[in-house]
């Protein structure tokens, strides 16, 4: 640094000097004039210089740095392409010390190797082998720059979505795309949030209510969520669905099959997913009329036959703790004003654990009505309770319509200073709203296999691989930790959710092609603590490479020592060693 003194003020020139001895002497001498200071900081060249010396800088014989499961989730990044994929979505103009292709992609794997609340990305990548496996120095991930990025990437983020579905299509075997879970849920966020366009006060999955982003996601029946994308949190989830869906029609090849729960479960929207050639099984709504017409095609449920079927979480219990189930097929003929006619099919299903649920619900409602009715009834003549009308409207605020035909509350006016309360259930109302308990339907209008008619079998086993998208929820939420977010600005709101999908993308493709690779059920020796084996899951996986490190050796960087359940690990995934390992 260089002060120059003109005019009453002091400027300040950028030098870069070169050190070298002159009988034994440490000399400096000007390799360039690299320019004023201000200039330099205003133009953003200084940004750029920092950034160039930065990638040169080696750091010092004996630095360690925190490789982990980044050598894992960067051989993923690179067979991707994320960077060049965000980088022809969203160009940086001049010249760039980072492209926002490469923040981006730091922004992936810190999601995966360091999943923490969204901040100091720039002190994680410090210690870890960031600059070393994506090339990005941790200078350059100051709030600003991720900032910036999030921002470029919102308006293109479902571009990049639509290209890295077909990127994975083509590259992983494991991404069969003929058949896709669709489904749906929130991301909380903290804050206001009042003009947000995305943020919205809604309904969450497990009933709570509060500030949201819905995010839908569409898997392969693998485990690889090739889809996911952002929507309004008061959103319904019949547009989301159906968006999706467009988006997903127009990247892949015909045939799509679609499972969805009964957001999906419109006549109508059906009927225009059969006129669009996608197969689906969807449970229809109550809505819809299916359980009149139960009745009158099949009867009761005597009239269902035995399903050979039990979850995998049901398959190491006795075969009397498992649930039964029993079903039917039949036509499902449908007229649309729009569409013409349909013809679908139904698949009528009864599980026992359904009933149970249902039955063990109508009673709690019940015992809870009964139970609020007897404080009225024990408060009668009492300052809330003087009056019949004071009676009426709290009676009308505990039975709601669900149990209104269930139990009848009777009412008197006031005698002596107190009026009157009784109520009973109603049997034959309770049996007839229990004749169906755990019935529901599935429509679909799959063909028929080769060489045989489509079984009621086959509709349940399609549709029950739900849980493999509700599966990649709960990793969503638990092993990469998105808990209520704070971001207030709806670009990067709408960008950090792209890159959360991406995340669950490469989350999915580890577990996936690992189990490919081993076999259908087959364990990994040595995957969990005190060596035991299980079949693999991308938490374990990343967990088991905590801990591994690099140092800078005088003849370069090297790995630590390998366990055998990580050089298995890499052998399958066919994965190379970027760096020699050390020889203790």
């Amino acid at each position: 640094m260089k002060r120059v003194r003109r005019g009453g003020r002091v400027y300040e020139y950028l030098e870069l000097v070169e050190g070298h001895r002159v009988d034994g002497q440490v000399r400096q001498r000007v390799v360039a004039k690299l320019g004023r200071l201000d200039e330099l900081t205003a133009s953003g060249r200084l940004e750029h210089l920092v950034a160039g010396l930065a990638r040169l800088d080696s750091p010092p014989i004996g630095t360690r740095r925190d490789v982990g499961p980044l050598l894992l989730v960067t051989h993923y990044l690179d067979r991707l392409g994320l960077a060049k994929i965000v980088d022809d979505a969203a160009p940086m103009r001049g010249r760039a010390s980072a492209t926002h292709g490469e923040i981006i992609t730091a922004l992936v794997a810190n999601r995966l190797c360091g999943p923490a609340p969204l901040y100091d990305v720039a002190g994680w990548a410090s210690s870890a082998a960031v600059a070393e496996l994506i090339g990005v120095p941790a200078l350059l991930l100051n709030d600003d720059r991720l900032g910036r990025a999030l921002e470029a990437l919102a308006p293109e983020a479902e571009r990049v979505r639509s290209r890295l579905l077909v990127r994975t299509v083509e590259t992983f075997a494991v991404a069969d795309a003929s058949r896709l879970h669709l489904d749906l849920t929130a991301v909380r966020f903290a804050g206001r949030h009042t003009d947000s366009t995305l943020v919205a006060k809604g309904w969450a999955a497990d009933r709570s209510f509060g500030r949201q982003v819905k995010t839908l996601q569409a898997t392969t029946t693998t485990g690889v969520p090739l889809y996911f994308r952002p929507h309004k949190g008061s959103a319904g989830e019949l547009p989301a669905f159906t968006a999706a869906l467009d988006a997903l029609r127009a990247q892949l090849p015909a045939g799509l099959v679609a499972i969805a729960d009964s957001g999906l479960g419109y006549l109508s929207t059906l009927c225009a997913l059969d006129a669009a050639a996608t197969r689906f099984v969807v449970p229809l709504r109550a809505d819809t009329g299916w359980a009149g017409r139960f009745r009158a095609d099949v009867g009761t449920l005597d009239a269902l036959t035995h399903l050979d079927h039990h979850s995998r979480r049901e398959q190491h219990l006795p075969a009397d703790r498992r649930t039964v189930y029993r079903g039917l097929l039949r036509p499902f003929q449908v007229t649309d004003p729009d569409t013409g006619h349909h013809q679908l099919r139904v698949a009528y299903i009864h599980s026992s654990e359904e009933a149970a649920s249902i039955a063990a619900a109508r009673e709690r409602a019940l015992t809870q009505a009964e139970t609020a009715l007897t404080k009225i009834r024990n408060g009668l003549g009492g300052r809330h309770y003087k009056t019949k009308h004071q009676v009426d409207t709290r009676v009308a605020k505990i039975i709601g319509p669900h149990i209104a035909d269930l139990i009848t509350v009777t009412t008197g006016p006031a005698r002596h200073g107190k009026p009157s309360i009784g109520w009973q259930r109603n049997p034959d109302a309770i049996a007839a709203a229990a004749e169906l308990d755990g019935l529901y339907a599935l429509a679909t209008n799959l063909p028929d296999p080769p060489g045989r008619e489509l079984a009621t079998l086959d509709v349940l086993t399609v549709y029950k691989d739900q849980w493999i998208v509700e599966q990649r929820h709960r990793d969503l939420k638990q092993t990469l930790k998105v808990r209520p977010l704070f971001l207030h600005n709806d670009d990067r709101i709408e960008a950090l959710i792209a890159i959360i999908g991406i995340a669950l993308l490469i989350y999915g493709l580890i577990e996936a092609e690992l189990r490919h690779c081993l076999g259908p059920d087959t364990p990994l020796p040595g995957l969990l603590p005190e060596h035991r084996a299980a079949i693999p899951t991308s938490r374990a996986v990343l967990a088991a490479f905590h801990g591994l490190q690099l140092t800078y050796t005088p003849t370069g960087p090297h790995l630590d020592r390998l366990t055998r359940v990580q050089r298995t690990i890499l052998a399958h995934l066919d994965i190379p060693l970027p760096w020699p390992e050390n020889a203790n």
